[in-house]
């Protein structure tokens, strides 16, 4: 799923309402969806096969996928590759329902990403605490959570049973 260097990833925000611009610009290579909206995995009939349609946005990655996307931009992938792997295995095996059931059971994540102002936080306190990374180990000038925001995210990924 993931890209080359050379390739270009566009937004569908660059390109919508006239995708056809994907076929007369230099040639893009993924197309990233940043939202849910079904009409936007329907632009595969649009779209070149070439083109890698893919979803960003962890919440909604189970529905981009269920709805036909190519792929899953994910930022929890890397560190909790479990859930990650039911969503998607879940959708690539038709079984919309459990894709949609891990993805609501994984709602308290979600929502720590929108009260936190973003995922890269919330997944760099992820990682410290399952000790993946050492504590503050996002790089300067970026801000980790705070030490109750810490503990808030890691009492979310115990109650989750998230290792």
């Amino acid at each position: 799923m993931a890209s080359t260097e050379a390739s270009r990833i566009t937004s569908a925000t660059e390109v919508l309402p006239t995708p056809t611009t994907l076929t007369t610009e230099p040639p893009a290579t993924d197309l990233r969806l940043p939202s849910r909206a079904p009409a936007e995995a329907a632009l595969r009939s649009v779209v070149p096969e070439h083109v890698t349609i893919g979803v960003s946005g962890d919440a909604f990655a189970a529905t981009g996928l269920n709805a036909g996307c190519d792929a899953w931009y994910s930022v929890i992938g890397g560190t909790l590759p479990g859930p990650a792997l039911a969503i998607t295995r879940a959708a690539q095996a038709g079984d919309s329902a459990s894709a949609l059931a891990e993805s609501d059971r994984l709602e308290p994540l979600w929502g720590l990403f929108s009260e936190f102002g973003g995922s890269m936080r919330v997944v760099a306190a992820i990682t410290e605490h399952l000790g993946l990374a050492s504590s503050r180990c996002l790089p300067l000038p970026i801000q980790g959570l705070t030490e109750a925001q810490r503990a808030h995210v890691a009492a979310a990924v115990n109650e989750l049973g998230l290792t």
